[in-house]
């Protein structure tokens, strides 16, 4: 089944190389829509998320709810930095004949978040990020993205969020040869509940649509999250989410079935300096069974913000 994986990478991905090297640019692909963790909305006075603090509005994401927090005074220019360590159990994200590996992932970025009006934000944001694997470094590759987006507070919504935004993303393997381009619109809406100071609930529910190049990684989504916050202490937070998202993909009739959950552990130092913990599972089942997978991610970040 591998070998038969193989060639089917080697005739969709359309990039003119050598069937192994198809292979590796589709697995770069796929890890890097895994990780993704593109901005949640932005509300009306709450702190701004960071990277690893959002529910995704794209299907693939190792990130935390978006959690509500009182703030003394707008800031909305923040600088991020963060470098990140994970052991997978499928680093090709195959069906069968995995491999275990690990990698580390190192980002740097920044935002802009302004206030529009009472119940309109803006956000900005761009940012570039390696991925350095440890015995598969056949799969290394960069990416480059940026985004703009805007968040409504619906009046009389009783707390729903609906959002819009656009992002683009490049990936380029450790030869500086380019995988992948993406543009992606998403639409969608979240609501958070909370029960008293040190628990919220947030439900979401996203649709995407884009342009890919090559045509063959080109999707359209449609999402449902939810996500469980818990503030143990001041210092201390525990972030429950799991997602669910159906992707449809433009060439091969290819209909995927995507399930994510995470647990993430945050200690936050002061206001610049963040530590998390994260145990991630997935599955993806697809009607080609080539694209079917499990994957089991552990790992820890330390993350730096600087808000102004």
């Amino acid at each position: 089944m591998f070998a038969n994986a193989a060639r089917v990478f080697c005739f969709a991905i359309g990039l003119g190389l050598p069937c192994a090297q198809a292979q590796q640019a589709v697995s770069s692909i796929m890890q890097s829509r895994l990780f993704d963790t593109p901005a949640a909305p932005v509300v009306a006075n709450s702190a701004p998320t960071e990277p690893g603090e959002t529910i995704s509005a794209d299907d693939d994401s190792f990130g935390t709810q978006l959690v509500l927090k009182n703030q003394e005074r707008p800031r909305p220019f923040t600088l991020f930095g963060d470098v990140s360590g994970f052991y997978t159990t499928n680093v090709d994200l195959t069906p069968d004949h995995t491999r275990g590996d690990a990698f580390v992932v190192g980002n740097i970025g920044g935002a802009y978040r302004p206030t529009i009006s009472r119940q309109l934000f803006g956000d900005v944001s761009f940012a570039a990020t390696i991925f350095r694997y440890d015995r598969a470094s056949e799969l290394d590759f960069e990416r480059l993205s940026a985004g703009a987006g805007l968040s409504w507070l619906v009046p009389h919504g009783r707390g729903i969020v609906a959002f819009g935004r656009y992002d683009f993303v490049e990936l380029l393997n450790k030869h500086s040869d380019e995988l992948l381009q993406d543009h992606t619109f998403t639409i969608g809406a979240q609501r958070t509940f909370s029960f008293g100071r040190p628990q919220s609930v947030t439900l979401g529910i996203s649709g995407i649509g884009g342009i890919s190049s090559p045509q063959s990684q080109q999707r359209e989504q449609g999402a449902l999250s939810c996500g469980y916050h818990l503030q143990i202490s001041r210092s201390l937070s525990a972030d429950l989410l799991y997602r669910y998202a159906a992707q449809f993909y433009t060439e091969g009739g290819r209909t995927d079935h995507n399930q994510i959950g995470s647990l993430i552990i945050g200690w936050t130092g002061n206001r610049w300096t963040r530590i998390d913990a994260t145990l991630s599972i997935g599955r993806n089942d697809s009607n080609r069974s080539e694209f079917t997978y499990d994957v089991l991610n552990l790992g820890g970040a330390l993350r730096a913000i600087i808000r102004f």
